[in-house]
């Protein structure tokens, strides 16, 4: 670790020539001044000596670019220490204070906070594509781990866009009247650098006596405010602010008569207001409307920054002829997102930005928006602009934000009034919020709030509002007969365990897999009738709107489901003696590997891969553990190695009770190797681009070691996993299969794994059988009264093997011995399964995908 004080009272000698890397913010050979803070005052030269001074004290990028975490204040440290890791070459990422989240997942090589350097890494931890200079949050919240990749040209090109738009020069002095690590902050800082200008730097609130006292005793020319910052600088802003030229405000629409009255504030105060619109992907700012344009148009954000463009797509949900959804192009635009380390080594990955909004283009080429694509809400199955809403009961008095989920129109309202009033304008409220959506007035739930809840930028906090919201909104009643919605998120609901079920989300993004699939697909089809194919994949509102009942006497249940509980029972009447219909275990390892695609490997994001591998290897191994630890201990039939399912690796395979968990401890070895493939950056990538070829040949590869182990027919080797792989590869490349033609090469594949395979044909018929259905047969009918016993059978298949062993032999008759396996299994499943799913839920929770949030970060100079 290096301290950095004995920086600061460093001699100023000739400019230093010891940064790395062209960096447009500092300018060696100007002796004005650059940066100003409550204790010194710093000149361009000066600082440029200090930068290349850190620069020798960081790790030299010769030996690899790190990835260095900023905790970045308004202070001379700070943009010290920031400007020399752009200097030198790194990647900066970032932060507020408190960065946890994003820490933890992107684990950075340096930590530069305040003066000291603190080496996390001796060698670099990340490939970092040479382009990268900035990580960046999109929400402007150190919560969100999700990053912008912003390049050096981004920062120069987006800098000099801002400067040209606003008329920055090096007289101009702007404050720091917003923290450095929001991007409309960090532009204030690069803008008036680059163009020689210099800045006053404090950490101090708008609200403190002592930011004004710098203020005016530096005569700060530029002020930069979001719409909060206005409300709360508002009086002092109506005083006398001796110096001030330039008032820039974005973050988020202020409104047309808040516009006005600020512009002709400034008109008469002998400032000028900018209006800008932007987002951390495009760098900053997009486009910038001033001075006397603020007047004459107040409803417009301006017109596209220097070398930039903005056009309308209007094919999106809720465009028409004159309103599109905005899309910005510029040297601006981002490198791309990074989610997880692996996607710092990528370049550019997009040209244009779609940025959810929703606007129009004048003829003279002023932008105006008008809402976002995010902000029309399906409620009830019906279209509804949030936005004209809230602008409606804004017209009337109210304070409000509102937002919405599947079944409701929520209201979050600033109550201004004793209780008794409070509860009569939440009734008045929500009567106009159902009059202006078209909705019953049931549909619309009103929370009375203090105070809005904001985010650490005095940005609105829509998500906080919407979940509490939620949370004063009666969920306890169950749906009526005739709330199809309302009875299929109560299905999905019970099936996983949950009570945040967003309608606007899917089974799968809720968290749902294959253990949870079943039973919810049963319960799912008395209510609709018959399932897409896709269902699992489809919003739960979507589903609920377009499927077409459950009024018919057949039932359409998805082939792995019918092929579950055909398995199980064949697996115990075979067993038993009843009937000679062996392989149904084998046909099971198939069908997992179909579940493993389909429920698991759905993410581009590591994390919830382990995070839904977890899941399934503690539904799949909780159980065996059990039942296997109950027979070792009441009967002593099973070893130590059975119970805890590595019998295969350390026991016995000879025919007897050590080989009845063949089957699960071969599946949870194909699951454990594909989690860990599918772990490695390279093999993971190389999955999400071309998953059903990652799969067939991982099949292929899978059939030396089942030609190695079994090169002619033999026994109970034919159920250690070297030789089951390539089946449980086969049913992964059928889950993700997308062409006719994939799934018959996935069958064929089949056919010639399955050449002696088997001492008894009839084992490698049935599942080959059992594969050409899955691959070719999306559904299959079955009587109604069936589909719940099917459904029963299936989701209870795996309690349902693990206990036949202790029932059957102790049963005389062949049918009875059948039914008491049965029965015994789902009994046992009833007992395992709520502190499987309870153990599940603490361990490795869901985290079902959210709506896109408002990331609307708009610079100033």
């Amino acid at each position: 670790m290096t301290m950095l004080a004995e920086l600061r009272d460093l001699p100023v000698p000739a400019p230093a020539s010891g940064t790395r890397w062209s960096v447009p913010f500092l300018h060696p050979t100007v002796a004005s001044t650059a940066i100003i803070t409550p204790e010194r005052t710093l000149a361009h030269d000066e600082l440029a000596v200090r930068v290349a001074a850190v620069v020798e004290h960081l790790p030299d990028v010769a030996t690899g670019r790190r990835l260095v975490h900023l905790p970045l204040r308004a202070d001379l440290d700070g943009i010290v220490g920031y400007l020399a890791v752009l200097a030198a070459g790194h990647a900066a990422l970032v932060t507020g204070p408190q960065a946890t989240p994003i820490t933890d997942r992107f684990s950075p090589d340096v930590r530069l906070a305040g003066a000291e350097v603190e080496l996390l890494a001796e060698d670099p931890r990340h490939l970092l594509h040479p382009d990268l200079a900035l990580l960046l949050s999109t929400s402007g919240s150190t919560g969100s781990p999700k990053l912008v990749r912003l390049s050096h040209d981004n920062l120069a090109a987006n800098a000099h866009g801002i400067a040209t738009a606003l008329d920055l020069s090096a007289q101009d002095r702007a404050i720091t009247s917003l923290p450095l690590h929001y991007c409309y902050g960090l532009s204030v800082l690069h803008s008036a650098l680059l163009v020689g200008g210099s800045v006053v730097a404090t950490d101090r609130s708008v609200t403190d006596d002592d930011f004004w006292r710098l203020h005016a005793e530096h005569r700060a020319t530029v002020f930069a405010g979001v719409p909060h910052t206005f409300d709360l600088a508002e009086s002092r802003l109506r005083g006398d602010l001796p110096g001030l030229r330039l008032v820039t405000q974005a973050g988020g629409a202020m409104g047309v008569d808040r516009v006005t009255e600020f512009a002709e504030l400034g008109r008469a105060k002998g400032w000028q207001l900018a209006v800008m619109y932007g987002q951390t992907e495009a760098t900053a700012r997009m486009t910038v409307l001033r001075g006397r344009d603020v007047l004459a148009h107040p409803d417009s954000v301006g017109s596209p920054i220097t070398d930039s463009d903005v056009r309308l797509d209007h094919d999106v949900p809720g465009g028409t002829d004159e309103v599109g959804e905005l899309v910005f192009t510029g040297p601006g635009v981002m490198l791309g997102y990074a989610e997880h380390p692996d996607e710092l080594s990528l370049g550019r990955m997009t040209t244009a930005l779609r940025t959810g909004d929703l606007g129009r283009i004048s003829s003279d080429g002023l932008v105006r928006i008008v809402g976002r694509r995010d902000r029309v809400a399906k409620v009830m199955g019906l279209r509804i602009d949030l936005g004209r809403v809230s602008d409606a009961l804004s017209e009337d008095g109210h304070d409000v934000v509102v937002t919405a989920d599947a079944r409701r129109l929520l209201v979050t309202l600033v109550a201004t009034h004793t209780a008794s009033g409070t509860a009569a304008e939440a009734r008045t409220v929500r009567q106009a919020a159902a009059d202006v959506a078209g909705l019953h007035p049931a549909s619309v739930v009103v929370d009375p709030v203090a105070q809005l809840p904001r985010l650490a930028n005095g940005k609105t906090d829509r998500a906080g509002c919407r979940r509490r919201a939620l949370e004063v909104a009666d969920r306890s009643d169950a749906p009526p007969e005739g709330d199809r919605l309302g009875r299929v998120v109560a299905i999905v609901a019970s099936a996983l365990g949950r009570e945040d079920v967003d309608a606007d989300l899917s089974f799968t993004d809720l968290g749902g897999d294959s253990y949870s699939l079943v039973q919810t697909s049963v319960r799912l089809e008395k209510v609709l009738g018959a399932l897409p194919a896709d269902w699992h994949r489809r919003p739960l509102a979507d589903l609920a709107r377009d499927t077409d009942g459950g009024s018919r006497a057949i039932s359409r249940l998805e082939t792995p489901v019918v092929l579950r509980a055909a398995a199980v029972v064949a697996i115990c009447a075979s067993h038993i003696g009843l009937v000679s219909w062996p392989g149904g275990a084998h046909a099971l390892l198939v069908i997992a590997g179909w579940a493993m695609t389909r429920f698991t490997l759905v993410s581009s994001d590591p994390a919830e891969h382990r995070r839904r591998g977890t899941r399934a290897l503690i539904a799949l191994v909780v159980p065996a553990v059990l039942v296997g630890l109950a027979v070792r201990l009441g009967s002593g039939a099973y070893s130590w190695p059975n119970v805890f399912l590595v019998n295969w690796l350390v026991g016995t395979v000879e025919r007897g009770p050590h080989v009845h968990f063949w089957f699960i401890e071969a599946l949870l070895a194909c699951v454990v190797l594909v989690l860990a493939l599918v772990s490695v950056p390279v093999l993971r990538r190389a999955y999400l681009r071309s998953p059903w070829e990652w799969s067939m040949g991982l099949a292929g590869l899978a059939l030396i070691p089942r030609y190695l182990l079994i090169p002619d027919p033999t026994g109970s080797i034919s159920g250690l996993p070297g030789s089951v792989l390539w089946l449980f590869a086969v049913g992964m490349a059928l889950g993700v299969a997308t062409t006719g033609r994939q799934r018959l090469l996935a069958l064929a594949l089949t056919a010639v794994g399955m050449v002696g395979f088997f001492f008894d044909p009839s084992r490698g018929a049935t599942v080959v059988a059992a594969v050409v259905v899955l691959a070719l047969v999306p559904r299959i009918p079955v009587p109604r009264l069936l589909a719940p016993i099917i459904g029963l059978l299936a989701t209870a298949s795996l309690h349902i093997y693990l206990v036949q062993f202790q029932v059957y032999p102790h049963v005389d008759n062949q049918v009875l011995a059948l039914a008491l396996s049965l029965i015994a299994g789902v009994l046992t499943w009833a007992l395992l399964h709520p502190p499987t799913r309870a153990l599940t839920e603490l361990i490795a929770p869901p985290e079902p995908r959210r709506h896109p949030e408002e990331t609307t970060c708009v610079a100033a100079p």
